[in-house]
């Protein structure tokens, strides 16, 4: 009898397909509509998924290759108050190298002081780098707005000492109306108390990277600020890169483990404190949280947008069910079985949402190729582009839809609209033949 059974079930699905998609073609012109609506609200959540990906890849690119790098040392002093004694050895720095054939590395050096031109004057923070080393491990040194970028010897003074080029920020160019060529006096406090002061020329200036930076920075070689600050026993920062990011906490705890040893060998003193190593991620919480949270927005964004189109196909079954009252009468009259109606209009619904998924996923990556390739550009208004979370970001904002994306919003739509459908499949249980064919 099992056996029978199943083969009864077997061989009613096909007409209960074919009646069904049949059924939603009775009135094309309400079904069109709701797989419009439907279709409509796809796209937007393809979209809308899209460019929430595109941002937050962006946010993590400025964030790690930009400047920041994935990996940064410091000394727990410098972390506290910008401590300009607080500097790990050199030597640091080339065992760390010798450890991790696998990474790049870079030290920088900090400081503050005072920036005079011909017009006016302004506090300044310095950063020095080295060129060679700061290429391979983020691209700040190519984000040039003006000029060439130069942070060699741009010549000889009168007493032959010689006279380095740097670079400054966008808005401190401008604020201090300088241009590449100009000349530039650093004064600031040097390491073993005396006043440092310098004559520079400016070589290029640099296109907003971070606002602190860009009101007030200026990049100079680790030469030229030796020369300035007096200060040649270590650095202050240590910017690691490293190849594969799924790696990266691994990473991490094997630089602390050599740190600690390194420290036990050759100590440090303890005013400045201990080598603290953190990710890009503990070093701009701001976008580690946002991207924590971009899947949750994709989901909540995605589901009220869902579920305000599924109105659509509420309202259309809802008719369809009204409609056809009589035809369910008679049908239940003659024998069918309720559950056969009930599924009936479920594969209604479900074709409905199926092509409904079809076509939004079609026009929904048609438009998403074009802002994956263009973008929205937001120069006329932003040329510098925006910042947000202590970082400046281009100001073409393109989108990048992953596959998962799609199928998880084509599977949310279609469980949401099939969830709003058993309403009114639910009414063709309960009706009555004696009183439908009055």
């Amino acid at each position: 009898m099992e056996n029978i059974s199943q083969a009864s079930v077997l061989s009613r699905l096909p007409i209960l397909i074919f009646v069904a998609w049949r059924n939603i073609w009775r009135n094309p012109v309400r079904s069109i509509l709701t797989i419009s609506a439907l279709a409509s609200g796809l796209v937007m959540v393809i979209l809308y998924a899209s460019l929430l990906e595109g941002m937050t890849r962006q946010m993590v690119r400025f964030a790690t290759e930009i400047s920041t790098s994935h990996i940064q040392v410091h000394r727990q002093a410098y972390i506290d108050d910008q401590d300009i004694y607080a500097t790990m050895p050199w030597s640091y720095l080339e065992k760390i190298e010798q450890d991790f054939p696998g990474i790049k590395i870079t030290p920088r050096l900090y400081a503050a002081g005072l920036a005079s031109s011909k017009n006016t004057s302004t506090g300044v923070l310095i950063k020095a780098v080295n060129p060679k080393r700061e290429t391979a491990v983020t691209k700040m040194l190519e984000h040039v707005r003006h000029g060439k970028l130069d942070l060699g010897i741009a010549d000889t003074t009168e007493n032959g000492f010689p006279r380095y080029n740097l670079v400054i920020g966008a808005q401190l160019a401008k604020n201090m109306n300088v241009e590449p060529g100009d000349e530039l006096v650093l004064v600031t406090q040097a390491a073993d108390g005396s006043i440092g002061n310098a004559l520079y020329r400016v070589a290029a200036v640099l296109k907003p990277l971070e606002p602190n930076f860009d009101r007030m920075g200026v990049l100079m070689s680790i030469e030229a600020y030796q020369q300035l600050m007096y200060l040649e026993n270590g650095f202050h920062e240590l910017a690691i890169k490293v190849d594969d990011m799924t790696q990266l906490e691994s990473i991490q705890a094997a630089i602390v483990e050599k740190l600690n040893k390194l420290n036990s060998i050759q100590a440090l003193d303890k005013l400045g404190g201990k080598p603290v190593v953190r990710n890009w991620r503990q070093l701009n919480p701001a976008v580690a949280d946002l991207l924590e949270l971009s899947k949750a927005f994709v989901f909540i964004i995605g589901f009220i947008i869902i579920s305000l189109a599924s109105l659509g196909m509420l309202n259309t079954m809802l008719m369809a069910v009204y409609e056809r009252t009589h035809e369910f009468g008679i049908l239940l009259a003659i024998g069918m079985k309720r559950r056969w109606l009930l599924l009936m209009v479920l594969f209604e619904s479900f074709f409905l949402s199926l092509v409904s998924a079809i076509v939004g996923s079609v026009i929904g990556l048609i438009i998403n190729n074009y802002f994956e390739e263009h973008g929205i550009d937001f120069s006329q208004s932003m040329p510098d582009g925006y910042d947000w979370a202590g970082m400046i970001f281009e100001p073409v904002m393109k989108g990048y839809l992953e596959p998962v994306d799609l199928g998880y919003a084509c599977l949310m739509m279609m469980v949401v609209t099939m969830l709003a459908s058993l309403i009114p499949s639910w009414q063709t249980i309960r009706l009555k033949p004696a009183e439908v064919m009055r």
